[in-house]
């Protein structure tokens, strides 16, 4: 009876032993983890058009339709947006709603320019009405969308902090 007793207080404490370790492993990767909603990269998604305040340079363009030519620029300024495409400017109100940049209608300039600008301006143009996932990661920015079925990605560096 004895030897039966030993082994059942043997079995509880391994089982104890087990529960709390995976206590602890889901308190750590909880803690550690971040917020619900981050992602492996450490990036948020935007909840809030404040958020986007100032200006933001595009440094990044790998997943973009095509190469950046000259400076890209978007502005975000009190519900505004202000596209700076290398060719035309564009302006229009924007919202973000469940992590998406919603925008109005644009106005644009309407300048001739070169192909590659024109292209840029289009694609540029294209990526704001598309409702791009807005996500931060420190001073960078990603917009992801989706145009004919294929999947696009920019990366901006915030330029200055509002104040």
């Amino acid at each position: 009876m004895a030897r039966t007793t030993t082994t059942r207080t043997s079995t509880l404490l391994a089982i104890g032993a087990v529960v709390a370790a995976v206590a602890v492993g889901v308190l750590v990767a909880t803690t550690v983890g971040g917020p619900a909603g981050d992602n492996a990269n450490g990036s948020v998604p935007v909840e809030d058009l404040g958020q986007l305040d100032g200006s933001w340079r595009a440094v990044n363009w790998t997943g973009a339709p095509k190469e950046v030519v000259g400076d890209v620029r978007l502005r975000f300024s009190d519900g505004t947006l202000v596209v700076e495409t290398g060719c035309n400017d564009g302006r229009g109100t924007v919202a973000v709603e469940d992590s998406r940049l919603v925008a109005g209608p644009m106005m644009s300039t309407k300048m001739g320019c070169e192909p590659a600008r024109t292209d840029q301006e289009a694609w540029l143009f294209a990526m704001v009405g598309a409702t791009p996932r807005l996500e931060l990661s420190g001073p960078y920015l990603s917009l992801s969308w989706q145009v004919d079925g294929t999947d696009h990605w920019l990366g901006l560096e915030q330029e200055d902090a509002p104040a």
